[in-house]
């Protein structure tokens, strides 16, 4: 064959292939057709599918029995499960989680679900969270003691469930106590007594002083302990949310804060709390039982947690009893921000935590030593019944007297009984803790402190609530 005839061949096959080509490329650039398809139901939680696989991020507040946390970890993860959902969760220390929500919000970025944290009003007043009425009911509203529901109730709805009771006992060094033949002082019969049991008790051991009175400026427990007397010798801080509900400059409030104001500061002068107390932090006092420093504290039950895992010995001499008046530092809740994106798998994740309340009781209150009491007048009637048949025999009193004797919430305004913005601002940013310190520490005039707190939280209460 001539080599022109050969050129001509190999033409036409490039013109094919390119013509080829060509179709091909037209054919690939035509929009595709659907292909039939069969209507499907809405999918519920339990039918996402990988591709649609929500996720919630969850923060939550570490505790000092870590069994709570172990308990929190497994029911989530549980529920994850069944939905086909991600979980994120990151603990945060007591002293972080308030001021990092708060800086979260303020960022935007808050996360889906908070688990066992603080505060809960600055964001519930602002209109942040969504409204858990429902599931409230749907866990038996009556079954849940009043006093807690009224820490998540603003408006007549509710924001957020607390975890737990966190009653204040009085763990007490029972071998001191009969060294100084003072067993018929306990349980205390007044707020009065606590300084006497403080004195009796101190340096019957040499070296160990009578009580661990926390004094320190950046520590919740200086707080609440002093709450103790502010509100137990009949002060108070706010009636309402108005300027005019500040009543703790007013009579016969301020002498009942002055009252707390002497009792801790007699403490202080006579050397029966150790000379480092104005020092102390949140974890302060617990080492300081602990360590045998102290023969007496004010504390929820997590030092009795740490001294039965910690110190078989020290829990042998080991008696807790409840103050008179008793104060609830579990402001530690549940709630949800509205941001989420999957509000309903929220809001179904927080019932699935409270649904099994036998679970409830056994993995987060039981497993924590009794740190935490349920929330549930069902479950504190096993525990009650329970103390009574000896199980608990470290506890001087039925837990269930606790929620009995408790008149006060850690960050709760009162005699107002409820969270508030100035309350939970005024703990946050440990501005009574300076106002304890300049009078118990430094001794200046209790009066011109108390005028000078008093004008600072009404120019916060209008602040928030104008007027």
């Amino acid at each position: 064959m001539s080599q022109k005839n050969n050129t001509k061949i190999i033409a036409i096959a490039v013109l094919v292939v390119l013509i080829i080509a060509g179709i091909g490329f037209f054919l690939m650039q035509q929009p595709k057709q659907p292909q039939p398809t069969t209507p499907q139901q809405p999918t519920t939680p339990s039918q996402q599918t990988a591709t649609t696989r929500p996720k919630l991020v969850i923060w939550g507040r570490s505790t000092f029995t870590p069994p709570q946390m172990y308990w929190v970890e497994k029911k989530v993860r549980e529920w994850a499960a069944k939905n086909n959902v991600d979980v994120e969760i990151t603990w945060l220390s007591v002293t972080d989680i308030g001021k990092k929500l708060i800086a979260a919000v303020e960022a935007g970025n808050p996360p889906d679900i908070v688990i066992n944290g603080h505060p809960v009003a600055i964001f519930a007043e602002k209109g942040l969270l969504i409204q858990i009425d429902d599931i409230i009911e749907k866990l038996n509203k009556s079954d849940i003691y009043e006093i807690k529901l009224k820490e998540c109730e603003w408006s007549g709805h509710y924001y957020c469930l607390p975890t737990m009771f966190e009653a204040t006992w009085l763990h007490v060094r029972w071998d001191i106590v009969k060294k100084a033949n003072a067993e018929n002082l306990f349980p205390l019969k007044t707020l009065d007594d606590f300084y006497t049991a403080a004195k009796v008790l101190n340096q019957v051991e040499p070296g160990v002083y009578g009580v661990g009175l926390p004094l320190g400026l950046n520590g919740y427990d200086t707080w609440w302990t002093f709450l103790h007397f502010w509100g137990g010798y009949g002060g108070g801080m706010l009636t309402d949310r108005s300027v005019a509900g500040v009543i703790m400059d007013k009579e016969p409030y301020r002498t009942g804060l002055k009252k707390a104001f002497e009792i801790e500061r007699k403490i202080w002068l006579e050397k029966l709390t150790p000379p480092d107390s104005d020092q102390w932090v949140d974890a302060s006092n617990n080492n300081a039982y602990l360590q045998g420093k102290i023969a007496m504290t004010m504390n929820p039950a997590s030092i009795w947690y740490a001294v039965m895992t910690q110190n078989p010995a020290l829990a042998a001499n080991t008696k807790l009893f409840l103050l008179p008046v008793s104060v609830d530092c579990g402001d530690e809740s549940v709630f949800i921000f509205k941001t989420t994106k999957y509000p309903d798998l929220a809001k179904d994740l927080v019932y699935y935590l409270y649904a099994d309340k036998e679970d409830y009781r056994k993995g987060f209150c039981e497993a924590s030593g009794l740190y935490a009491l349920p929330i549930f007048k069902s479950q504190m009637q096993v525990i009650s019944n329970d103390w009574k048949a000896g199980k608990y025999p470290a506890f001087g009193e039925d837990p269930a007297n606790a929620v009995e004797k408790i008149k006060f919430m850690e960050t709760a305004a009162f005699p107002l009984g409820e969270r508030t913005t100035p309350s939970e601002t005024f703990r946050e940013g440990f501005t009574w803790n300076e106002m304890i310190q300049r009078v118990v520490i430094k001794g200046e005039d209790p009066d011109k402190v108390i005028d000078e707190y008093a004008a600072k939280l009404r120019e916060e209460v209008k602040r928030v609530y104008g007027g």
